[in-house]
C-alpha cells in the first residue's frame, strides 16, 4: 500500500511540475513574441516586405480574376473610408 501512495504522490508531483514548466514556457514565448513585434527591426522588415510586394504587383500583368479581386477589395476600403472623406470635405 505504501508503494502506491508513493507512486501516486510522484505522479501528482510530476503532473503539477509539468503544468508549471509548460505555463512558464508559454509565458516566456508570449513575452518574446511581444518583444519582437514591438521592435524597430520588425517594423523595418514589414515595411520592406510591403514595398517589395507593391513593386512585384506593379510590374506584373494582372489576370481578370486578380483585377476583380483587387477591385472588390479597393471598393470595400473606399466604402469604409467614405464617412472620413465626407467629413474632411466639409
Amino acid at each position: 500500500m505504501n508503494f502506491y501512495k508513493k507512486a501516486l504522490f510522484i505522479f501528482i508531483l510530476v503532473f503539477f511540475g509539468m503544468i508549471f514548466v509548460i505555463k512558464f514556457s508559454l509565458s516566456s514565448l508570449e513575452n518574446k513574441i511581444l518583444e519582437i513585434s514591438k521592435s524597430e527591426k520588425f517594423y523595418n522588415f514589414i515595411e520592406q516586405r510591403f514595398k517589395f510586394e507593391l513593386n512585384r504587383l506593379s510590374e506584373k500583368e494582372l489576370t481578370v480574376d486578380e483585377v476583380e479581386f483587387y477591385s472588390d477589395r479597393i471598393n470595400k476600403i473606399i466604402e469604409k473610408l467614405q464617412p472620413v472623406t465626407n467629413k474632411i470635405e466639409k
